[in-house]
């Protein structure tokens, strides 16, 4: 999946701002590059374990992608991501549970303040998630 060079920066920035919580955001894109990263609220009862988009902020971003485009086409919801602030880049069984399909996961982790961020991405197959290049354009 093609990235706008920025979006994965957000991404791990996000990580960082809300370690040692989980965050999660919303993936924007036009059917062929993920565009933005939105950064959403973690709505979870134990957001140190695991993470929940915020249900109204979700709305808003698909009455947004309604209304905007990008380069004259116009936006979608493609994905989420989330991190996992102290484990690898890799679905837990809770993720799995909770995923659903035609939708990218990308997941940030571990978050360690002088190293870098791993990030990947995953599609749920059948009942499996197989991950998924994420390939930086400008």
């Amino acid at each position: 999946m093609r990235f706008r060079r920025t979006v994965l920066d957000d991404i791990v920035a996000h990580a960082r701002r809300e370690s040692p919580n989980e965050c999660c955001g919303l993936l924007l894109g036009d059917g062929h590059a993920v565009v933005e990263a939105v950064a959403v609220t973690n709505v979870a009862n134990e957001p140190l374990r695991q993470y929940e988009v915020s249900p109204v902020e979700h709305l808003t971003q698909i009455k947004r992608c309604r209304t905007e485009s990008a380069a004259g086409k116009p936006l979608d919801i493609m994905g989420a991501y989330h991190s996992h602030p102290r484990t690898v880049a890799e679905p837990s069984p809770t993720d799995l549970e909770r995923a659903c399909q035609d939708f990218l996961f990308v997941i940030a982790g571990p978050v360690r303040e002088a190293e870098d961020v791993p990030v990947r991405g995953y599609r749920l197959s059948g009942t499996q998630f197989e991950e998924v290049d994420l390939v930086r354009v400008d």
